[in-house]
């Protein structure tokens, strides 16, 4: 029998790569869809399309509630951070299925996380706030490299970041923004500059029980060069890595920031001078941009089908299956994605394999 999902912000990468995903699943899902953007809207393989207002919009829940009662949806999945925590928030309202953390852990802002994951030993960046421009120059003192990253509380894809060496680079970075109204001089944060290894580390856990999860490396980024910081939102190009030192910090981060670990969790992680893996942020209740996808690659690789983690995640929140535990490390070492605009999505190695999957 197929099952109804509704994936919200559907027209954005990690909401077509989901929908993909579940596209080529054994089981049959019957998809419905959302985002604000009409255009974008278009992008994803959907049984049923709507527009919605943005999840700021008090109409935005009222317009999911309506979808989940006409097409008697049995799961839903808020694919961007922001609607996942709108969600979670009114989560007794919701008359179908989720699978997330709770509202106060998908809320915390990076700051927060570091905060916590420093009184429980978790190896993160230093870390300090301001809160004016005149607080600029006694903080940044506080860091030995003259490198430091400015960057904002809460947001993705590298949202108002920037590598500055001086004091005036900070102060005039900040002024911008708030000179626009886009942020408040306490939004920011100054943290130390980490030069080794870009990675992140995606895992899905039931009821505190780590269910699955992987890591990769993080290489190039689309169109960086337009980019202040260097770093677009999602990557061109990733490789599969097997490191048991970034098992072991994700798992202890997650754990200390949630004791009992419920849905998907991204852990971001970043090198030191000498690559010891440094957690620079936690995104709980999130699918990174190419989660899903990974699960496209397993399925043309021939893996176990429970590795199309979109598929095995709406299985287990559907109480369709009992949640097994497939460990870590799920997809093969030294295996690249590699992808841009217009140009397709390719699987590769450095043997010289090369597969296209989308």
């Amino acid at each position: 029998m197929s099952k109804n999902i509704l994936v919200t912000g559907s027209g954005g990468i990690g909401g077509v790569n989901f929908v993909n995903a579940l596209k080529i699943a054994k089981r049959e899902y019957i998809i419905s869809g959302t985002d604000f953007n009409k255009y974008y809207l278009e992008l994803p393989n959907l049984d049923f399309k709507y527009r919605t207002p943005r999840h700021t919009d008090s109409k935005f829940l009222e317009k999911i509630k309506e979808i989940i009662d006409k097409d008697k949806i049995d799961f839903l999945h808020p694919s961007p951070h922001s609607e996942a925590s709108v969600i979670a928030k009114e989560i007794d309202k919701i008359n179908t299925a989720t699978y997330l953390p709770r509202y106060d852990i998908i809320i915390r802002d990076k700051l927060q996380t570091q905060e916590i994951l420093k009184r429980n030993d978790v190896p993160v960046a230093k870390t300090e706030t301001v809160n004016s421009l005149d607080e600029v120059e006694s903080t940044k003192e506080k860091f030995r490299d003259e490198k430091v990253w400015v960057r904002m509380k809460s947001g993705a894809g590298g949202k108002l970041s920037l590598l500055c060496e001086t004091v005036e680079q900070i102060q005039d970075w900040i002024r911008i923004w708030v000179n626009r109204g886009i942020a408040e001089y306490s939004d920011f944060m100054i943290q130390e500059y980490l030069p080794g290894r870009n990675i992140a580390c995606d895992s899905l856990w039931h009821d505190g029980k780590l269910i699955a999860s992987f890591t990769r490396e993080r290489l190039e980024y689309p169109f960086k060069h337009i980019s202040p910081s260097g770093i677009t939102g999602t990557p061109t190009v990733s490789r599969i890595v097997i490191d048991e030192k970034v098992n072991a910090i994700s798992k202890k981060a997650i754990l200390s920031s949630d004791s009992r670990p419920h849905g998907s969790y991204a852990v971001d992680l970043k090198g030191d001078v000498k690559d010891n893996p440094i957690v620079t942020e936690i995104d709980s209740g999130k699918f990174h941009t190419t989660t899903a996808l990974w699960g496209i690659v397993s399925d043309r690789l021939g893996l176990d089908s429970k590795k199309n983690l979109a598929d095995y995640y709406c299985a287990i929140g559907m109480n369709l299956v009992e949640p097994e535990s497939l460990g870590t490390d799920i997809y093969p070492d030294g295996l690249y994605l590699i992808r841009h605009i217009d140009t397709g999505t390719w699987i590769w190695k450095e043997d010289g394999y090369k597969v296209k999957i989308l």
